[in-house]
């Protein structure tokens, strides 16, 4: 109940200080009607009915997820577009030269403007705009059989979010998948925004999966029910239970600190499955002694590890991984020139990396978890090529 009261504390906070900037910069000055300036405030007094209609606080119900992403989309073309303008036209106030205040207002116009095109843009086209981003990633002793072996991966699907009128949507991502016609589909985590129920309906099209080697799946942090209140802890991993019984009913491989052997002829690789391991606050339950126990010394390893925090906190100086498959931060669903602001809050947050001899490969995502959104980092499957290096 705290965390809810700062919550609507802050979006109300975000809402009126730059409605109180521009009314008295700009409406107390340009408009003398009484009735006109109170109309100034309309859009945020509906917005705030809005919000409490909705009850914010029960986001995590499956039918409501959609709504309340609606809610915030709105609360983004409102309150985003005034904070820009309150920032840039403030600065240029503080110069107190009438020329470089109305060369800020122009600038705080025109970035205001772009921010509503981009929000709409994000919300009624980009959060849909599934696309496949091809990479090959050589290596000196991925095994002979194996040189040309293709993996589509996916990760955090946050399927609670193409409820209510997106349901199609699941299915083209699952017909775009196999598609791909890759020897193995791995799946990096975060299947719900909340809890179990999420995925009810959805059976047929997540069923629908197929590759030649099978699927393989993890666990995220958004799936072991950590962002919803339960009446006890009993519930709360009976929950959890029931999404990775789930996983086994579509067919899937769930890797829980787990491996799994992919044979061809004499040579093989190991699919390695570790539980999210994050940073605080996000679950930490990933145990690779336990996950690789049993692989023999010199096999080529696949890790899936949802966290990308966890390749320099632990894969690297604990193991020879060769490639570890990661999502969770999603680009920021928010992407400009290779730019994001999720750059400033994980040093590995999109793309390949490489450390050594072992590479990192971070998916943005194809689902959107709260704001049904993507600009610039589309939604995407990563339809990886492995090739061996040539003597």
């Amino acid at each position: 109940m705290q965390m809810f009261i700062k919550t609507i504390a802050l979006l109300l906070a975000l809402l009126f200080l730059p409605d109180i900037y521009i009314y008295f910069m700009y409406i107390v000055k340009w408009v003398k009607s009484g009735l006109w300036r109170c109309l100034f405030f309309l859009p945020t007094i509906l917005l705030i009915i809005y919000m409490f209609t909705i009850r914010i606080g029960t986001a995590a119900a499956p039918d409501h997820q959609h709504a309340v992403g609606v809610f915030f989309i709105i609360f983004l073309c409102i309150c985003v577009p005034k904070a820009m303008f309150f920032i840039i036209d403030g600065i240029g106030h503080l110069f107190h030269v009438q020329l470089l205040e109305r060369v800020f207002r122009i600038m705080a116009m025109a970035a205001s403007g772009t921010a509503v095109l981009i929000l709409i843009t994000g919300y009624c086209w980009g959060r849909n705009h599934f696309v496949v981003h091809q990479q090959t990633f050589v290596f000196d002793n991925l095994p002979p059989a194996f040189d040309g072996y293709r993996i589509a991966f996916f990760s955090d699907l946050h399927i609670g979010t193409f409820r209510q009128g997106n349901e199609k949507d699941v299915q083209t991502i699952a017909d775009l998948i196999n598609a791909q016609e890759a020897d193995a589909i791995m799946f990096g985590g975060d299947l719900v925004n909340y809890q179990c129920a999420e995925v009810y309906g959805f059976e047929q099209q997540l069923s629908s999966l197929k590759a030649k080697d099978g699927v393989f799946s993890i666990m995220g942090n958004h799936d072991y029910s950590s962002y919803i209140r339960y009446a006890s802890e009993e519930e709360k991993q009976a929950d959890i239970k029931k999404l990775e019984a789930k996983q086994r009913e579509f067919g899937w491989t769930l890797l829980l600190n787990e491996h799994s052997i992919i044979r061809r002829g004499n040579d093989s690789i190991a699919v390695v499955g570790v539980e999210n391991d994050g940073k605080p606050p996000f679950p930490s339950l990933g145990d690779l002694p336990k996950a690789t126990k049993g692989i023999a010394d010199g096999t080529f390893c696949i890790l899936l590890t949802h966290d990308p925090t966890h390749w320099r906190r632990k894969v690297i100086p604990e193991t020879n991984i060769s490639l570890s498959l990661a999502g969770h931060t999603h680009a920021g669903q928010f992407k400009v020139f290779g730019w994001s602001p999720v750059k400033y809050v994980y040093d590995e947050w999109s793309g390949a990396y490489t450390e050594g001899d072992q590479m990192l490969d971070v998916s943005d995502g194809v689902g959107a978890v709260m704001f049904p959104f993507r600009f610039g980092a589309w939604p995407e499957v990563n339809v990886i090529t492995l090739r061996r290096k040539a003597p």
